[in-house]
């Protein structure tokens, strides 16, 4: 029961005087064959009993209503309080009181066979835990009452044929001792396959009508699917959300038939802004021939969308293969081509560089024009050799010239003021 099915995770250290450790529920695991419409419609109650402070020990009862907690009761105060908001605004005191009151008679049933199985255990009895409830669905209800000790599966009871099963060797005597207790097992039947469906219809019920009296968001469903990249198969996921999710029922289909192997499903989970979610998916390959479709049912409430033929053509990994193989063929045959056209492209390629040098040499020609050959800048300088005086510097030049041109005292007269 425990190992597989429904959880206890011990954390413990000894000692002389004390005995520490920590209990933890885990996710409930059925042991029903997995049907093809994946639901949430599960009524549950889990109790554990410990060893407390001075060895004392210590109760604790917790109501699930499709995987919620909805109530909690522990020693010493054994009052069964709600968990969630819808919880607290449609039960009544009266009713809460009854639930208290429920709640006490648990603590002394399960006290005493703590005691009784601690001493069948040979005093090795540490945790006792106990889960029953009820899971309703297309094919009617299925009832669980499931016993572990120590965090291993001890007992279980089948409500059909009223036997227990010992799943220890330490439970063989329990097991035939509590077979014979005709009245008690008819009680357990009764709970299970009456008790508990009736009850998960009220809060089934009891919940809606707060929905719809707070007028919460309403159910929102999406598909979507997503290649896997390392093989042929596709990720199909159908995901569902809104502020209740209780008693939700999803399946996917293809071509209108449920599926059935390989289907997960994860939630409800919390979003954080008030709403839940919940998600089921499933690996497969996928054909646009085909046509999936996920459907969610809560009640009368009906809402189902189909996966677009778009989305079913996603390229597998035969199809990438298929793609860079003819990509390398292609990029061969231009190469090949290439190089037996290599006398073409290198005959086009002295043509461009001739029409190159060619331009060069018509524009050298145009700056040239304006250039003075060897010959042309001798004369040039020859002429003008000719026309100024071969003195050194402006100022000698200017005398020669004046000296030409001016009367003779005059000549003196400056060379002797000026010079």
């Amino acid at each position: 029961m425990i190992s597989d099915k429904t959880g206890l995770l011990l954390l413990w250290s000894h000692d002389r005087h004390t005995l520490l450790f920590s209990t933890f529920f885990l996710l409930t695991a059925l042991r029903l064959k997995r049907c093809s419409q994946i639901s949430s419609d599960t009524h549950e109650i889990q109790y554990t009993v410990r060893p407390g402070p001075n060895n004392k020990p210590q109760f604790q009862q917790t109501t699930l209503f499709n995987g919620e907690v909805i109530f909690t009761c522990s020693s010493p105060a054994l009052l069964d309080q709600p968990r969630q908001e819808w919880v607290t605004h449609t039960f009544t005191q009266e009713q809460l009181q009854q639930r208290h009151k429920q709640c006490r008679g648990q603590y002394e049933e399960l006290m005493s066979w703590y005691a009784k199985i601690k001493e069948t255990t040979s005093g090795t009895l540490d945790v006792l835990q106990r889960r029953r409830g009820c899971i309703t669905n297309s094919s009617g209800v299925s009832a669980f009452d499931e016993w572990g000790v120590n965090g291993e599966d001890f007992l279980t009871f089948d409500p059909e044929t009223l036997k227990w099963t010992a799943l220890s060797d330490r439970a063989i005597a329990l097991a035939s001792e509590w077979n014979n207790l005709d009245i008690r097992n008819h009680v357990f039947r009764n709970f299970g396959q009456n008790v508990c469906p009736e009850t998960y219809n009220t809060l089934r019920m009891s919940r809606a009508a707060w929905i719809n009296n707070t007028g919460q968001t309403e159910t929102e469903l999406h598909i979507f699917v997503k290649p896997i990249p390392e093989n042929a198969f596709s990720c199909i996921q159908c995901h569902v959300t809104g502020s209740d999710l209780s008693g939700v029922r999803i399946q996917l289909t293809k071509d209108g038939i449920p599926l059935d192997s390989g289907v997960k499903l994860i939630g409800p989970r919390p979003n954080g802004d008030g709403t839940n979610q919940m998600r089921v998916w499933v690996e497969l390959r996928l054909k646009d021939t085909e046509r999936y479709e996920c459907q969610v049912q809560r009640g009368t409430e009906n809402k189902h969308i189909q996966l677009e033929a778009l989305l079913l053509e996603q390229p597998s990994l035969v199809d990438l293969k298929k793609v860079l193989i003819g990509t390398m063929v292609c990029l061969g045959v231009v190469l090949y081509i290439a190089f037996l056209n290599r006398k073409y492209l290198a005959e086009r390629l002295c043509q461009t560089r001739g029409a190159v040098v060619s331009l060069v040499e018509q524009e050298l020609k145009k700056y040239l024009q304006y250039v003075q050959t060897q010959e042309q800048f001798d004369e040039w300088r020859r002429t003008d050799d000719e026309f100024y005086p071969k003195q050194t510097g402006f100022i000698s030049g200017f005398l020669s010239l004046y000296r030409a041109a001016a009367p003779k005292e005059t000549e003196s007269t400056l060379t002797q003021s000026q010079l």
